[in-house]
């Protein structure tokens, strides 16, 4: 089993903007239990997490040891009549980051149009988002979630919950994915990250006020279906890494973010571009490689239509060898940044 210790960004933001609605309030249906999925478990679970602490560690002191320019990246892709800036986020920030820079701001005012993963904010895609939650996030069988873990993984996740002032029974309607992401959504909003402070809320209320239009790489259904579309297995293994993760308190969070502020893509691309950073290739190809791999001609073909945009996504989008950079790079397109 591999590390989580930080939700993808993406999957934060969806989370964060229904977590509320999708969230069951009272005490699940009583069916009966299922065997634990026949999944891979260590032989040995008190040397596998050494041996994955271990790798964790050194990935983190490599990152320490790295550094960036000072302030977050941006790249640039051009040609005679379009100007593409793209800029990795963080959809939470504590409210006191300062992160703005004047080569920021400009990509903001000059941008006649603003693109984002997926519309997280409008009416429809708030009702959209539920759809997919209640369709995808939630057994509709009756299943319990505790059917698919043993004795032990029911035990660390109770107490995970208890972190966070979650009983069980909240979650067990849940599909192992959707019940992760409210885990980890709970403990970063009660550490003091707002996703008010978060860098798209803060670019879409300034790109709304000078004008701009907006765009969109992804659905809803593209974005979380690839995730929804894990066997069992990876969904568990996720979630009980996300339970795990909140033994660490957010520390690596903070990390992340200050790799992040620091422009140091060598950094994030350690801490949250490769399959160590999702728990498995599994997970990586599709909450990661495989969206890369759509976006990347998506937005090479944005240089057909003249104009000013910025492309803002989630900065593990845009580090390490499979990143949108990186591919687009590898088609011979000159894109100017770290």
């Amino acid at each position: 089993m591999r590390p989580i210790r930080t939700l993808p960004a993406a999957l934060t933001a969806f989370a964060l903007a229904m977590t509320a609605a999708c969230t069951p309030g009272g005490a699940a249906k009583e069916t009966a239990a299922r065997p634990p999925a026949a999944c891979a478990r260590p032989a040995d679970p008190e040397a596998a997490r050494a041996a994955i602490l271990a790798a964790e560690a050194l990935a983190i002191e490599a990152a320490k040891a790295s550094r960036g320019s000072g302030q977050p990246a941006l790249w640039t892709l051009k040609d005679d009549d379009t100007t593409l800036y793209l800029m990795g986020t963080v959809h939470l920030l504590r409210p006191d980051l300062e992160w703005r820079t004047p080569e920021i701001d400009a990509a903001i005012i000059s941008a006649d149009t603003v693109i984002f993963e997926a519309d997280t904010t409008s009416p429809e895609a708030g009702r959209e988002l539920m759809k997919f939650f209640t369709a995808q996030g939630l057994f509709n069988d009756g299943t319990q979630l505790t059917s698919l873990l043993t004795e032990a993984e029911t035990a660390q996740l109770t107490e995970a919950l208890a972190e966070v002032g979650l009983p069980l029974d909240a979650m067990q309607p849940m599909r192992p994915w959707y019940a992760a992401i409210n885990l980890s959504v709970m403990q970063m909003t009660q550490e003091g990250f707002d996703p008010a402070s978060g860098v798209e809320m803060k670019i879409e209320a300034e790109a709304k006020a000078h004008g701009a239009a907006f765009d969109y790489l992804e659905t809803v259904d593209q974005q979380l279906g690839e995730f929804a579309g894990l066997d069992n297995c990876a969904q568990v293994e996720f979630l009980m890494l996300s339970a795990e993760s909140l033994k660490q308190g957010t520390d690596l969070l903070d990390l992340l973010v200050s790799e992040w502020a620091d422009g140091d893509t060598a950094g994030l691309a350690l801490l949250l571009a490769s399959p160590d950073a999702f728990g498995s290739d599994e997970a990586y190809d599709a909450l990661l490689k495989n969206r890369n791999t759509r976006w990347a001609p998506l937005i090479a073909g944005m240089l057909d239509a003249p104009g000013t945009r910025l492309i803002a996504v989630g900065a593990g989008h845009l580090v390490g060898e499979d990143s949108v950079i990186a591919m687009l790079r590898a088609e011979g397109y000159e894109v100017a940044g770290p």
